[in-house]
């Protein structure tokens, strides 16, 4: 089953001060997040699939385009709040360099976490099973920081080009994902 990738718009959340009738930054800032909601549908049980997204350290094994992943603080498994791990993700264009931090989950259902260092905001995973299948939904919400892609991110067709190696980058670990679990229980 091939990767489904929904965009949805981020909401204008702008109010208007009667003072000075100025929007407030949250709207000024709306061009700035990136979000992204990706679907994975993979044809093994739940835990097999929870098990190897929290293995982080993992990903270079078998996610193309994720070079490295360093644990900073804390257990890959059981997940756990506060645990931490710095990635560097390459794209043909540039390369991110970011940090993760587990700030909440609930066993088998979702995975939250905040990010730091080029991109900055959240990234929540969400887990479902039925039909012997696990559907694992990825949501990213976050901003660049690096001045220059802050900067090219706001050229024409800058922003559909970051999204397709963002597309592209999740097929290949949707692939790898589905290519590991085959191998493991075969």
């Amino acid at each position: 089953m091939p990767i489904e990738t929904v965009r949805v718009s981020v909401p204008t959340t702008a109010s208007v001060s009667s003072s000075n009738k100025c929007p407030t930054l949250r709207s000024a800032m709306k061009d700035e997040i990136f979000r992204f909601e990706t679907r994975w549908s993979v044809p093994h049980p739940l835990i097999h699939v929870w098990n190897q997204v929290g293995l982080v350290s993992k990903y270079p094994t078998w996610w193309k385009g994720i070079e490295r992943v360093d644990l900073l603080q804390g257990p890959e498994l059981p997940i756990s709040v506060g645990s931490k791990a710095a990635y560097t993700v390459a794209s043909p264009l540039y390369t991110l360099h970011y940090q993760t931090e587990t700030i909440e989950f609930d066993m088998g259902k979702y995975i939250l976490a905040r990010a730091t260092g080029d991109l900055d905001g959240t990234g929540k995973w969400i887990f479902e099973h039925n039909d012997h299948t696990t559907h694992a939904t990825f949501i990213w919400e976050v901003a660049l920081t690096p001045p220059f892609l802050h900067a090219v991110s706001h050229l024409p067709g800058a922003r559909s080009i970051m999204e397709f190696f963002h597309d592209r980058l999740m097929a290949q670990g949707e692939q790898g994902l589905r290519e590991l679990l085959a191998k493991h229980n075969s």
